[in-house]
């Protein structure tokens, strides 16, 4: 009896260890897969431009402000460069870093980049790190340095199979599906082919030229919606005399923005687009933060450009939010900035 009863449990333990490779091999080909798949999804910025076939002089980068407002195309024409949008959705300096470090790794390096910076990109309430973004990625050092000290929970737990992919799970699955699609159909390029998202264009709206800001954001709260005269939708995303508190860790990614240029011979250039002047003429610190912005720019020996046009910022109507154009205000924005583009090639 006794016998026997080692042998069903020697049996039942070499079933649970068999059971247990069968599961790690399992997470180990699935997180290979996922990464693959993901790499393959073309309307994915990152995904894209390491396939290494990009070529472009400029590249305009950031948060939400350029990826709306910075139609790439439409400044080509007006001064015949061959330019694209790489911003995305509510990025920080880090996101912005590490999009542009990936991008160099794989691309002929552009002669100019142009980064959107407004106070708010000092603040941590304003947009954030997407470490999701970099899961297929953590194998690069500066990748897995700075996941580790934006997310180090996340860097953490991410040595076990799978789990790059699963901590954050319900942003990565569709992206792996979709590139799976992308595959199969040898598809060769983003929906977006210049990188710029015009809010007609956008999923995320519900009537021409409207805007939804992401309920996550902490001063999503303060959101007033008004509907202007043209049925368009106008979010105002600031409390009254909204103030703006400094991050140093903001300010660290900025300056390896500049860096990372200096390395590539890239000239960077800061720029603010038009803001709303309702919204930011009462923010009791704005000009602060503008002069800090600015002082950094010229440590850097760059710019900082400020562009608020007095045709452009007193008029609600050619604003989504505070600091987004609409597309009756971009088209002057980008002619002014055009402008400013090309008094800078050489």
């Amino acid at each position: 009896m006794e016998i026997n009863s080692l042998k069903q449990k020697a049996f039942i333990m070499k079933k649970l260890f068999i059971t247990l490779i069968i599961i790690v091999v399992c997470l180990f080909g699935l997180d290979q897969l996922y990464s693959f798949l993901i790499q393959e999804n073309r309307n994915i910025k990152v995904s894209n431009a390491l396939k290494g076939k990009s070529n472009y002089d400029i590249l305009y980068h950031g948060p939400c402000e350029p990826l709306f407002t910075v139609d790439a195309s439409y400044i080509d024409s007006l001064i015949g460069t061959k330019s694209y949008n790489y911003a995305l959705r509510h990025t920080d300096f880090a996101d912005n870093y590490l999009h542009l470090h990936l991008y160099l790794k794989a691309n002929k390096a552009p002669k100019q980049v142009y980064l959107y910076v407004t106070p708010e990109s000092f603040d941590l309430r304003f947009n954030t790190f997407h470490t999701y973004r970099f899961a297929p990625y953590l194998t690069d050092t500066i990748v897995a340095k700075v996941v580790k000290d934006m997310d180090p929970d996340y860097h953490e737990k991410s040595i076990f199979p799978f789990m790059r992919f699963a901590y954050y799970n319900s942003y990565k699955t569709f992206d792996a599906v979709q590139g799976l699609k992308h595959y199969i159909n040898e598809k060769q390029d983003a929906y977006f082919k210049d990188g710029h998202i015009a809010h007609p264009d956008n999923i995320y709206h519900t009537r021409p030229d409207g805007y939804i800001a992401p309920e996550h954001l902490v001063f999503a709260a303060n959101m007033d919606v008004s509907e202007l005269t043209d049925s368009t939708l106008y979010y105002e995303l600031y409390e009254k005399r909204q103030t703006f508190d400094w991050d140093d860790k903001r300010a660290y990614y900025l300056a390896e923005i500049f860096r990372l240029c200096k390395r590539y011979n890239i000239k960077l250039t800061l720029y603010e687009s038009p803001a709303y002047h309702n919204s930011i003429c009462d923010q009791p610190n704005r000009n602060a933060f503008l002069k800090k912005t600015d002082s950094i720019a010229k440590f850097y020996n760059s710019n900082y450009l400020i562009f608020k046009d007095s045709s452009i910022v007193f008029d609600k109507t050619n604003f989504v939010c505070p600091l987004i154009l609409s597309i009756k205000g971009t088209r002057p924005f980008l002619k002014e900035f055009s402008d400013s583009i090309k008094a800078r090639l050489n």
